[in-house]
């Protein structure tokens, strides 16, 4: 096994007689993948990627390499959130992640959120790179963490950083950088009081400010405080952010979105990916 890396996971997607197949499905170390799991689009790859220790524990480096070929289309989730332990001994913890898309590709990653324990120090570096035409739906968010007295922002320092590049031209370049012992984070600018916060990022050509307007008008928000705002990219996309203070509260909003979005512009039904969750509506 690599010595740089305790886990490592490398999946690589071709179209073929009308489907997907998974042409490589590697994993080493403390990574695994599940075995494909049925959709309600039959013909559609999903698969569960794995920690098998439950989380990140102190210093341990792991690597995601994701590949769709021209005109494939994969689903692929995290099996539960992403856990990073504590940091005590200040030896950072990170997840490399490098995913590329060929023409007519569409890739749909729904990770779940970070929860960083408390003293946890961790980055998450995210590169991804689309062809002009490919589509994209990626999910991601960061807790307030978890600390045995249950007192929020306990965690050291966490750093996500996600660049995509579309056509080799840069479209979006995400850092968000967390240092409770530095900055307060419940305050205006951060988590401003609440607990959980996610995203979602759809890559489309065809994503313009009517999609936007579209998107806000369709999302229903649930019987709960929570704060969320849609935003154009500058090209070839939109960003949705949600603050709230659990994170199945949050998902109903991301899942409307999502559902919004696989609805109008690739006309598939809705897809339910846990048993925890509802069906998007």
């Amino acid at each position: 096994m690599d010595k740089k890396y305790d886990g490592v996971i490398e999946m690589r997607f071709l179209p073929r007689n009308g489907r997907t197949i998974a042409q490589k499905l590697y994993h080493k170390g403390n990574s695994r993948i599940s075995s494909v799991i049925p959709t309600t689009e039959n013909q559609l790859p999903y698969y569960f990627l794995i920690s098998t220790g439950g989380g990140f524990t102190e210093g341990e480096q792991y690597q995601v390499k994701i590949t769709l070929e021209d005109n494939a289309h994969a689903v692929l989730t995290t099996q539960t959130p992403n856990y990073v332990y504590k940091c005590d001994n200040l030896r950072q913890t990170c997840q490399e992640t490098q995913i590329k898309l060929g023409h007519g590709a569409f890739l749909e990653y729904y990770m779940d959120e970070v929860i960083p324990y408390k003293n946890a120090y961790y980055r998450q570096f995210m590169d991804l790179e689309l062809a002009e035409d490919a589509s994209l739906i990626l999910t991601d968010g960061l807790t307030s963490g978890w600390s045995p007295d249950e007192k929020p922002f306990q965690y050291r320092d966490v750093g996500m950083r996600t660049k995509i590049k579309v056509a080799g031209k840069l479209v979006y370049n995400d850092y968000l950088l967390c240092t409770p012992q530095v900055d307060e984070l419940a305050e205006l600018g951060y988590f401003e009081g609440y607990t959980n916060f996610n995203s979602v990022v759809l890559i489309d050509k065809n994503i313009d400010q009517d999609f936007v307007k579209k998107a806000r008008e369709v999302i229903k928000l649930p019987e709960a405080d929570v704060s969320f705002g849609i935003s154009l990219l500058e090209e070839n996309g939109a960003v949705l952010r949600i603050l709230g203070y659990d994170g199945y509260t949050n998902r109903q909003i991301q899942n409307q979105f999502i559902e919004f979005y696989r609805e109008e512009f690739k006309g598939y039904a809705p897809l339910k990916l846990r048993k925890n969750d509802r069906a998007y509506n």
